[in-house]
């Protein structure tokens, strides 16, 4: 089962996420999540309780402290977190989630996967505690309480599995129904953008005073990376809908393509049989960013 995201913030928001409800109810059971206020997440109650120690043991100027607690507790990471649970509840009771997600588009598609990574780095930090804050020779300070590291750990697999929900077509659906205006048409913009990244399209786009469900579409089920072997060569296909060759950037780091467009950024782990091969060239067309890989004789081993 599929969960429907009404994204945008726009004031019919609620009119779609009800339209949404009624088209897919006489088909499946829906589930709404509640509109009262929800406790503070375990994920986040752990990493606030714990992070200050950490942060202050480790002697660290105040502005770096500052940007890592930026990083590390965005705003809106308790609505991400009870976001990523509800659809992973979803999926394992089988209904259909529609919910309004009151959290700016931009902000949605591209937050999980920064934070992911941010928590997945700083485990080792933690981990390390006594290697990193009390060399040997200059005394022991007591390990991180457990809490924290099982919080990051946790928050780390809650936001990857809500990254890998939005960058599938077949997992969740989005229907953008923005504000009128110059601030409708920048997030919409965004999410074209930070979708096209991914890979995807919008689902549906519902301009002010036409709230509504135009339709439902049946996903593509190939969605995601696609590898193919052609003579000696290997050959990686990418879903960047909309984007021109001259307005996407490729970068390649370590076992990673960044790719960028109109200032967003989104990261995606090569297959692991390319992470021996080096980018002969890259190209767009039609959509598709297709790159020719060839092993790299450094570390390819010889008969």
């Amino acid at each position: 089962m599929r969960a429907h995201l009404v994204v945008g913030g726009g004031d019919q928001s609620s009119a779609v996420t009800a339209e949404l409800a009624a088209a897919l109810r006489p088909r499946h059971p829906i589930a709404r999540p509640s509109l009262l206020d929800f406790p503070v997440d375990p994920v986040v109650l752990a990493i606030e309780t714990h992070l200050d120690r950490v942060l202050a043991a480790l002697d660290l100027p105040a502005p770096v402290v500052a940007d890592l607690i930026a990083t590390i507790l965005p705003r809106d990471l308790p609505q991400l977190l009870r976001l990523a649970r509800e659809i992973d509840q979803v999926h394992r009771s089988g209904h259909e989630l529609v919910v309004d997600v009151d959290v700016e588009v931009a902000r949605l598609l591209d937050v999980p996967q920064r934070v992911a990574r941010a928590f997945a780095a700083f485990v080792p930090v933690v981990g390390r505690w006594e290697v990193l804050v009390a060399p040997e020779g200059i005394g022991a300070l007591p390990m991180p309480d457990l809490p924290l590291l099982d919080a990051l750990r946790e928050g780390a697999e809650l936001l990857e599995g809500l990254d890998r929900a939005l960058a599938d077509p077949m997992t969740t659906s989005l229907h953008l129904a923005a504000p009128d205006g110059p601030v409708g048409a920048a997030r919409r913009a965004d999410a074209e953008v930070l979708l096209a990244l991914m890979g995807r399209t919008l689902t549906a786009v519902h301009p002010l005073g036409g709230a509504g469900v135009e339709y439902l579409p049946t996903p593509a089920p190939d969605a995601g990376p696609r590898v193919e072997r052609e003579e000696g060569r290997w050959l990686l296909r990418i879903d960047v809908p909309g984007v021109r060759a001259p307005d996407l950037e490729l970068v390649r780091h370590e076992d990673e393509l960044v790719l960028g467009c109109a200032g967003r950024t989104r990261r995606v782990l090569l297959p692991s049989a390319l992470r021996r091969c080096e980018i002969e060239r890259a190209g767009v067309a039609d959509g598709v960013l297709t790159l020719t890989m060839t092993p790299d004789p450094a570390v390819w081993p010889r008969g």
